[in-house]
């Protein structure tokens, strides 16, 4: 588990009551703008199922929990791997409250500590702004930019994290 004792990663687990949170952010049209692109259907929960099975297989799948009024609640999900990193506030009363900061810092701590050389957000829509802003701030540049299939432009962020 990581952790800065107000947001902490924990590690996924099939969950039915954490899965049946996750349907309903991926049904939100806000999360599925900015995280799919415009025009996304809302995923029902054996695509949320089969998200998971995939970034678990490809990474390491975390919820995101913040601590409030004296206990954890989870409010997103986000995946570290070598090829892509997408975070999910899925919450909306914890959207723009510093959380996603938190856990890019988190991530780049767990990446430096597996001695990985980069990190990549393989796809941050035009759009997300907010997200560009994000991995901007801690140190990210575009390296890419491009079309997906569904004609959305996006741009590719790396932070490198060769030692010093």
């Amino acid at each position: 588990m990581l952790s800065d004792n107000v947001v902490r990663l924990r590690p996924f687990q099939n969950d039915s009551d954490d899965i049946d949170r996750a349907v309903a952010w991926y049904q939100d049209p806000e999360v599925l703008y900015f995280s799919e692109g415009p025009n996304t259907m809302p995923f029902d929960r054996h695509r949320v199922e089969r998200m998971y099975q995939f970034l678990a297989a490809h990474g390491e799948l975390y919820w995101i929990d913040v601590w409030d009024n004296g206990q954890w609640w989870v409010v997103g999900d986000v995946t570290l791997s070598s090829d892509t990193m997408p975070i999910v506030i899925g919450e909306g009363r914890w959207r723009s409250q510093g959380i996603g900061s938190r856990v890019l810092a988190l991530l780049i701590e767990r990446a430096r500590a597996l001695g990985w050389p980069c990190l990549i957000a393989k796809h941050i829509y035009a759009d997300n702004i907010k997200s560009q802003r994000l991995f901007a701030r801690h140190g990210f540049r575009v390296v890419h930019s491009g079309v997906d299939s569904r004609g959305q432009q996006y741009y590719r962020y790396q932070l490198d994290l060769k030692s010093e």
